[in-house]
């Protein structure tokens, strides 16, 4: 027992030796724990297996707090030097000079590993401020049934939108569809249908136009006829899910792995599902969604810790965590994989799958990261309910938008 006790405390004595000669990377994650640990703590593993003199010291820190608990590391000195963030948020950091540029850090050839899209999902102004990490793109799940009842056609742009959700309350009384006005779906929305976010300038709205003015027509066209439940001006994409789920909407926008969901909770409602791509206008490309790692500017070990993203977001290690969750890579050597054309069996799945690999290859970040956006968002969102409400008409309503980002931006009144 005195022999056993004595080599594990001579094992600890050289592992902590080994530890105190090393340069040390802390890295914080967003809600991965526990349920990714083996994931995250066999990527360190590897990673100073191959980097000996380098210790990564790893934190997990819940969704809710991310952004405060980074915020507070920042002003006071004590930042991790590689965080896990979204785009919208690593931008504001960026606005301050906050996060180190990776161009200056990694080969072409290392830079060009990522999606285009993916890649320009982390520039602000011209600079990179991260790495794209894991990607998600909505898909469209519809209920045949409910279609089918109504003699409408599953529309694929706006226009057709509204023609069938006429169709739907009509023959049902039932929705069409939910459009969902948080987060930044309503813009995404826009987007989507063709129109510029940015004036040429990048100074105003791109959309004060015929396109703007049709996008928010439809809104109001939807609520002011009945098409849509009353309560989409106060509620989200969680009562949109809950509407599917109980049958009263026909079309829901989300993610391929909410289908592992209904298949598990909803068995009876899972058979009647088709999906679709995004709605959105002929010819303009899915919209995508990227998480990112960056490192912060005041980091000590910048290029241990851009050594260590770009291990943690390379193919093969995008895979892996792939493999264990419905998420999709920012490289493009990953989807060679044999896993992303694998038989699930299950046909809605794999159609499901597919589409949305399609769209991450081939789609872009809709909203792109911009300076002020919160204010933005929230400048549009009460615009758009203030139409559907005929609180403003359509022509006001851009008009206020366009005064409000103008001055937002710093482009006058």
């Amino acid at each position: 027992m005195r022999r056993r006790l004595s080599r594990f405390l001579a094992a600890c004595l050289l592992l902590a030796c080994q530890h105190a000669g090393a340069q040390q990377i802390r890295f914080w994650t967003m809600q991965l724990s526990p349920f990714h640990d083996e994931y995250v703590l066999g990527v360190i593993r590897a990673f100073e297996t191959a980097h000996p003199g380098v210790r990564v010291v790893w934190t997990d820190v819940p969704w809710a707090e991310m952004e405060r608990k980074t915020l507070a590391a920042v002003a006071a000195g004590t930042a991790p030097d590689v965080v896990n963030l979204n785009p919208q948020f690593a931008a504001k950091l960026a606005e301050f000079g906050a996060l180190a540029d990776p161009t200056a850090y990694l080969a072409p050839a290392e830079i060009a590993a990522y999606l285009p899209a993916a890649w320009r999902a982390n520039r602000l102004e011209g600079k990179t401020f991260a790495l794209p990490w894991y990607l998600n793109t909505n898909i469209i799940l519809y209920n045949r049934d409910l279609l089918a009842r109504a003699g409408a056609a599953l529309p694929s742009d706006l226009t057709a939108l509204v023609a069938s959700a006429r169709r739907v309350h009509q023959a049902t009384g039932g929705y069409a569809y939910f459009p969902a006005l948080d987060a930044s779906t309503p813009l995404e929305f826009l987007v989507a249908d063709g129109n510029r976010l940015l004036d040429a300038k990048g100074c105003g709205p791109g959309f004060l136009d015929a396109g703007g003015a049709r996008v928010l027509g439809a809104y109001r066209t939807l609520y002011r006829e009945g098409l849509v439940p009353k309560n989409v001006v106060t509620e989200g994409h969680r009562k949109a899910v809950e509407m599917f789920l109980s049958g009263q909407v026909a079309m829901v926008s989300t993610g391929m792995q909410f289908l592992g969901y209904i298949k598990n909770t909803n068995p009876a409602i899972y058979g009647r599902i088709g999906v679709a791509g995004q709605l959105r206008a002929p010819g303009h490309p899915a919209g995508i969604a990227a998480m990112n790692v960056a490192v912060l500017e005041r980091s000590p070990a910048k290029r241990a810790a851009f050594d260590f993203a770009r291990f943690l977001t390379n193919a093969e290690n995008q895979v892996a965590l792939a493999r264990r969750v419905p998420v999709l890579p920012s490289t493009t050597a990953s989807y060679d994989d044999p896993f992303f054309s694998s038989d699930l069996g299950d046909p809605l799945l794999e159609q499901a799958r597919d589409l949305s690999v399609r769209q991450a290859l081939h789609g872009a970040v809709l909203v792109p990261p911009v300076r002020k956006y919160s204010k933005l968002r929230v400048s549009y969102a009460r615009a758009l309910q203030s139409v559907m409400l005929g609180k403003l008409g359509v022509e006001d309503a851009l008009q206020t938008v366009g005064r409000e980002w103008r001055a937002v931006l710093g482009c006058g009144a």
